[in-house]
């Protein structure tokens, strides 16, 4: 379904993409949570940087996070604008 463009009221298309994130204790080197969540919420962000997939490691369990979220990341409380 992400392939097929989403037609708008409007008559406008938009495309759809999906990000998706994911870690583990062996790619990351850690069973810590908090760092295997950070890791597998850092790697997306590489991968739309890059346009390629990427693989969540244990340098992206080292990416800040403040009140457990990626330090520098914009929020979502505005509308229409993604994180």
């Amino acid at each position: 379904m992400l392939h097929t463009p989403v037609v708008l009221d409007d008559g406008r298309t938009v495309d759809v993409g999906a990000s998706v994130g994911a870690a583990t204790p062996a790619a990351v080197g850690s069973r810590d949570l908090p760092a295997l969540h950070r890791a597998a919420d850092a790697a997306p962000y590489d991968g739309k940087h890059t346009g390629r997939p990427v693989l969540a490691t244990a340098e992206h369990a080292t990416v800040p996070s403040l009140n457990g979220r990626r330090l520098g990341r914009p929020g979502t409380a505005t509308w229409g604008r993604a994180a």
